[in-house]
């Protein structure tokens, strides 16, 4: 003898599957809805220095995230003070198109202006300290080299002389000062890089630096501490870009070049 359970009209089951129906399409949709906005690649990050005038030699530097798509730009952390170039900036070689006025060259003493992208951070030590991701990394060694002379094979790229392989004449001048303590970490700026114009200016890296008034040949130069905290920040999804402007060119080029608006990063207060 079998038993039967009673089953509902199957007219009854209708609504519920097509309730139930809706609601995974509603959930469904938003989730897909979140997971694109959150989606790694659509992750940007800016790290924005700005100048008063092309003679500064000290900047403000702030960083900068958004979500796309329809993320608005947040900085995160408070700006920080940055030395730059002694005799300021010059428009330097990057993924900006070419801009008029006074232009970057070897040994003028000034930080390339634009948009670049962050390149190798060098260091003394084997690894990366605890917490960095960004993949790019190479140990300094005594044998390493960065070539600012523009006359020089493979100028503005770092170059290493083989073990036992006797070093050439050049060497010394272009060496990497490995036991200089303020630069302990380097983090390169990709001006005029990997394809290099030779004289058009090398060896751009953020690093420490040496005095709250001591300016740089070129380079930028912030506290330890606070170069470390920006190596922390830096995410590899978010194709990290440095952008280096005075206060003229920014208010000129925030909107084209899609960057946080004056208002909200300072421009118009920095003198």
């Amino acid at each position: 003898m079998s038993v039967r359970w009673p089953l509902p009209p199957a007219n009854g089951l209708r609504p519920l599957a097509g309730a139930v129906l809706i609601l995974a399409i509603a959930v469904g949709g938003f989730w897909l809805w979140r997971s694109l906005l959150l989606w790694p690649f659509h992750l940007e990050q800016r790290i924005v220095v700005l100048a008063a005038t092309a003679n500064s030699w000290q900047g403000q530097l702030s960083c900068w995230k958004r979500v796309l798509p329809g993320g608005r730009w947040r900085r995160e952390g408070a700006p920080i003070s940055v030395l730059l170039g002694r005799n300021g900036v010059a428009w330097g070689i990057g993924l900006h198109p070419p801009q008029p006025g006074l232009q970057k060259e070897e040994g003028d003493g000034r930080t390339p202006a634009g948009r670049f992208r962050i390149g190798l951070v060098l260091g003394s030590a084997p690894s990366l300290p605890p917490g960095i991701r960004w993949p790019l990394y190479h140990q300094k060694s005594e044998r390493d080299a960065w070539i600012e002379n523009p006359e020089l094979p493979h100028y503005n790229h770092l170059v290493t002389i083989p073990a036992g392989e006797e070093v050439p004449e050049w060497f010394e001048a272009e060496r990497l000062r490995v036991e200089d303590p303020v630069l302990e970490w380097m983090v390169s700026i990709e001006h005029n890089y990997p394809e290099s114009r030779p004289g058009a200016g090398s060896a751009i890296f953020l690093h420490g630096r040496y005095g709250a008034q001591a300016p740089t040949a070129g380079c930028l130069a912030l506290k330890k501490r606070d170069l470390l905290d920006l190596l922390r920040w830096l995410d590899p999804r978010g194709r990290p870009e440095l952008v280096i402007l005075t206060r003229e060119d920014y208010l000129r080029l925030w909107s084209s070049w899609a960057l946080p608006r004056p208002e909200t990063i300072g421009a118009g207060e920095i003198r």
